[in-house]
């Protein structure tokens, strides 16, 4: 995905061209340098992305704590489910991905004391801060449903997951076990999870393979899910129903895995009209597991009752404390959470921090884009692009898409191939070589986006 250019008037800045009103490239050396202490806590997309636009928009005092040495491209984990990648693929060293002029503290954060501009480590040291960025992240709860982690660790348990380094390999290698034979498939979804369209897709791969390999006939497929559809824009959820109908797919709408028993093979759910248990034999489950705000966020002076970090939805400042923003998935923001979501949300937020620091207004606004390419086969995918309120915000739409990109459209074997190729080869690229540099600004590319819009649309 590319630009979304606006309406407007060019203009030029740092002596680069500006196309209306919504991208310029703009110079380290050309912005203001701010000694202000900032510091970041969580060293994953977010948290790498943001701290990357801080240092080239001139933040010489940039700190990002960390505990995790290494560091994983988590979208990549779907395609190794599905046997197009390799686990190893997805991981890299943590220093090698952290942005240059930045400090790196390899620990935990215990607690956040806002109203004393610090936070605390597990190991009890005092970090203080002049302005806090928190890119936390989900907390994946495996331990939530009786029964998963030990499935997990079981080889031949069947119960499989796409959601870790660690065991998003075994989806692929069960499936060989099993592809042979009559097999019954579970896929699941829960309420609260990053990339929701992440469960279909490894279903949607591991499918592709059995007709690929004549084996579809020895399967029966099933998707469960909490959800009364396919996916939460309608738009999109009507063609994947009409695809799953199409290629014998079951359904289970309105059914929540809540329990595992691995040594008989059966998925417990809970009916959510009938408030009953159903039970469901399986040879290979696949799990998304339950998520939640990171534990450290839980009851924190900066979040809901749910944990999540509060802030307003379109400038991501905290809505109690001035000097505190948040992106990424462990904002209480309305919108889907992926990486494509992170990158819009990065512009705004470190534009609106300057904003702050030279006390002028919060004019930046996040609209709620995410993108999530709904891998559909083993070389299609279709594209999905929303905003706040599920409207369309697709990139190669006639509609809503820009020249040139408008006139390529959505729909279509070319198209759906195109996507893939993003998915599986742009994309990793661009993570691993430009994100961490500020370099890429999602559908924006390269070019810096101008995140201010004062238009109705925008705030919607």
């Amino acid at each position: 995905m590319f630009s979304t250019i606006a309406r407007g008037t060019a203009k030029a800045v740092a002596g680069a061209t500006v196309i209306g009103t919504v991208y310029y490239v703009a110079y380290p050396w050309t912005r203001t340098q701010r000694k202000d202490k900032i510091l970041v806590v969580g060293g994953g997309t977010a948290g790498i992305g943001v701290a990357a636009m801080l240092t080239h928009e001139g933040m010489r005092n940039v700190t990002i704590v960390e505990p995790s040495s290494v560091h994983y491209y988590q979208p990549l984990w779907t395609l190794v489910g599905g046997g197009a990648k390799k686990k190893t693929q997805s991981v890299r060293d943590m220093k090698s991905v952290l942005p240059s002029n930045t400090e790196w503290i390899k620990n935990s954060v215990k607690d956040i004391v806002p109203s004393e501009n610090r936070v605390v480590l597990v190991d009890g040291t005092d970090i203080k801060y002049d302005y806090l960025i928190v890119a936390a992240g989900m907390q994946t709860n495996w331990d939530a449903i009786p029964g998963l982690a030990e499935g997990l660790k079981k080889e031949d348990s069947g119960v499989v997951s796409i959601y870790d380094y660690n065991y998003c390999e075994k989806t692929w290698n069960t499936f060989q076990k099993l592809k042979n034979k009559a097999a019954t498939y579970l896929f699941t979804f829960q309420p609260i999870i990053k990339c929701a369209g992440a469960p279909q897709k490894v279903m949607w791969l591991i499918e592709d393979n059995m007709r690929r390999d004549g084996v579809r006939d020895k399967a029966e497929i099933t998707f469960c899910t909490p959800s009364p559809a396919m996916f939460g824009i309608k738009h999109y959820s009507d063609k994947l129903n009409a695809m799953r109908e199409r290629k014998g797919v079951n359904a289970l709408f309105k059914h929540e895995l809540i329990s595992i028993d691995v040594d008989n093979k059966t998925a417990t759910f809970m009916d959510l009209d009938n408030k009953k248990r159903v039970e469901k034999p399986y040879d290979m489950l696949h799990v998304a597991p339950p998520m939640s705000a990171p534990d450290f966020l839980k009851g924190s002076a900066i979040s809901d009752e749910n944990g999540w970090v509060d802030v307003d939805k379109h400038t991501l400042q905290s809505k109690r404390y001035k000097n505190i923003f948040s992106l990424g998935d462990c904002t209480n923001t309305p919108n889907s959470k992926t990486a494509a979501a992170i990158t819009a949300q990065a512009p705004v937020l470190v534009h609106n921090l300057a904003q702050v620091i030279d006390g002028k207004e919060l004019d930046g606004s996040y609209n709620g884009y995410a993108s999530c390419p709904l891998i559909i086969a083993r070389n299609k995918v279709m594209l999905a692009e929303f905003t706040y309120g599920g409207n369309l915000a697709e990139t190669f739409a006639s509609e809503t898409g820009m020249f040139p990109f408008k006139y390529f459209g959505t729909d279509g074997e070319i198209q759906y191939r195109f996507f893939y190729l993003l998915k599986e080869q742009l994309f990793p690229f661009v993570y691993w070589n430009l994100w961490p540099r500020s370099l890429w600004y999602g559908t924006y590319g390269p070019l810096k986006p101008a995140v201010v819009d004062g238009s109705d649309k925008a705030k919607k």
